[in-house]
């Protein structure tokens, strides 16, 4: 079982202003109850942030958007905010949200497999909350660690903040949160003895269960605790009881529609089915699962289903199956290894720039606008105009692309022939971006050797070409400098804006697009309307 917690704001709300203290209130009673209206007024505060400039309001709406991203199950985009936000939010005394922010990475980090890491920021939130004297959000942390503990065969750490978590109750209100962190964990509690053949440690905590589900019985029909009483009656030898259970726990099943929450029992329960060869009701759970709302970057969730699906066709006999299976295990895998260096350079580069943009100066005049190298736009100029253009998009239903662009092997440049030739090459491709600027078309210095270019209201094959056209101007350019032929890489999304939909979200795209050329080739462009085009990997190339 994971959990995530609970959002509070109490004292920060003077820090803002009326008009965004009643609109986090507003978010504070519909988070977990309405997840698109969560969704849509998290933007709302996001957009407002950004309209204000202020800093720290920046910091806390990336955050709660973040937050409406993972409760949305887009862990791609709340990786991507909560990471943006997190670092200067940790600064400040909104010690309630920064605990959620850790714990909602914890898990995301983990749904990665990238374990490492995932341990990193529950500890993180487990020692704010415990300085802080957050007892709910210790105890929420506490459990989804000893969940990753267990996961990593470590049983004895996992009883160990199995019962931490249970110790914070003990400070927390009484009511049905206290009532089911303290259920949820003495079932895991009990889980882990029965593994571990402990039978009395095992019944001793099933005796505590009993007793929460004694004072708070809305915790018997939670799933975790239906499966955790299938188990005591296997252990006890009631098999008639067993299987009436294991039948409330199938139907539990089918009713959640939250199956990552209960990440550890899906396991559970797969593997049970598995072992009384309930092939049928397997093939059910799996349809289930693909039918709800499980986005491809769960990962280990993922890559459990089709392990699973292999054991199960293996035994039946079925190679055509099993081995469609083992491909989609390869494939997953493929991803997962993409996904965690992706998450790691994105969160990299954001530390880097969330350090730069708190050094300029809020007040931007037109030489501040222009970078003086290339005499086009610089990185404060562009954040400014892609808010607008996706206003105008958004409303008029016009596409809006965006193209982020680098050179290829820019530091052999500056390494074989000096920085003052690699700064001369960057100036004449400022001279080059010049030349395609229009009505629609805006073009910018991102830093270093990256930019970016805005398209709006143009089609996929007006904007190829505009990169082809580029890339001609830049052969040319190396010949003028006489160096080797340059060659850039560049990344494009281009579609309509969707609900939901961000200025932050095209940039987030166009940079995995870019991502894409590097790692096959470089030299090259790849044109996408959304991120999970580059599963794909076959693609039309442009040179």
């Amino acid at each position: 079982m994971q959990v995530e917690g609970v959002l509070v704001l109490e004292d920060i709300l003077s820090k803002k202003s009326p008009e965004v203290t009643e609109l986090v209130d507003e978010i504070n009673k519909i988070r977990k109850v309405d997840n698109e209206r969560h969704l849509d007024l998290a933007c709302d505060l996001f957009d407002m942030a950004q309209e204000r400039g202020n800093d720290d309001l920046k910091d806390f709406a990336s955050c709660i958007l973040g937050d409406a991203c993972c409760q949305n199950g887009d862990y791609s985009q709340a990786l991507y905010y909560l990471s943006a936000g997190l670092q200067g939010l940790a600064q400040t005394d909104e010690y309630l949200l920064a605990c959620l922010c850790y714990n909602e990475l914890g898990i995301i980090f983990r749904s990665e497999c990238h374990y490492i890491t995932s341990e990193e920021h529950f500890i993180n939130c487990i020692e704010l909350a415990r300085a802080q004297r957050l007892y709910g959000a210790e105890a929420n942390a506490c459990t989804n660690f000893a969940s990753l503990c267990k996961e990593m065969a470590s049983p004895e750490r996992a009883l160990e903040y199995n019962y931490r978590a249970i110790e914070c109750c003990a400070y927390m209100e009484d009511g049905i949160q206290k009532s089911s962190v303290m259920a949820g964990n003495y079932a895991c509690i009990f889980n882990i003895y029965c593994e571990m053949g402990k039978q009395a440690n095992a019944e001793d905590a099933y005796k505590e269960l009993e007793k929460v589900m004694a004072e708070c019985p809305a915790c018997e029909k939670y799933f975790d605790i239906i499966l955790a009483k299938y188990h005591y009656y296997r252990m006890i030898g009631d098999e008639k009881k067993a299987e009436e259970t294991l039948s409330d726990t199938l139907a539990a099943f089918f009713c959640c529609d939250d199956y990552y929450t209960y990440f550890d029992e899906i396991k559970d329960l797969l593997q049970i089915l598995l072992e009384e060869k309930q092939y049928e009701t397997l093939e059910k759970m799996f349809i289930r699962i693909a039918e709800t709302s499980i986005r491809g970057d769960v990962s280990n969730l993922n890559l459990f289903v089709c392990n699973c699906k292999i054991q199960m066709y293996e035994e039946l006999g079925d190679e055509q199956k099993k081995l469609q299976c083992a491909y989609d295990y390869f494939k997953y895998s493929q991803q997962q290894s993409i996904d965690n260096k992706r998450a790691f350079l994105t969160t990299l580069r954001l530390r880097s720039e969330l350090v730069q943009q708190r050094t300029r100066n809020l007040f931007l005049s037109a030489a501040a606008e222009t970078d003086p190298l290339t005499g086009i736009a610089n990185r404060l100029k562009l954040n400014s105009v892609i808010d607008e253009l996706f206003d105008m998009a958004n409303k008029e239903g016009k596409n809006l692309g965006v193209e982020m662009m680098d050179v290829d092997s820019f530091k052999h440049i500056n390494d074989s022939y000096g920085h003052d030739m690699g700064d001369k090459l960057l100036a004449a491709i400022g001279r080059v971006l010049k030349k395609i600027v229009s009505d629609n078309i805006f073009v910018a210095r991102y830093g270093g050797d990256e930019f970016i270019i805005y398209y709006y209201d143009m089609s996929d094959e007006e904007i190829v070409e505009k990169a082809k056209f580029i890339q001609n101007e830049i052969d040319a350019v190396s010949k003028k400098l006489e160096l080797e032929r340059v060659t850039l890489s560049q990344g494009v999304v281009n579609h309509i804006p969707q609900h939901g939909n961000r200025a932050w979200d095209y940039m987030n795209s166009a940079d995995y697009a870019l991502y894409f050329v590097k790692k096959h080739g470089k030299a090259n462009v790849r044109l996408i309307h959304k991120r999970v085009d580059l599963e794909k990997e076959e693609w039309k190339k442009v040179f």
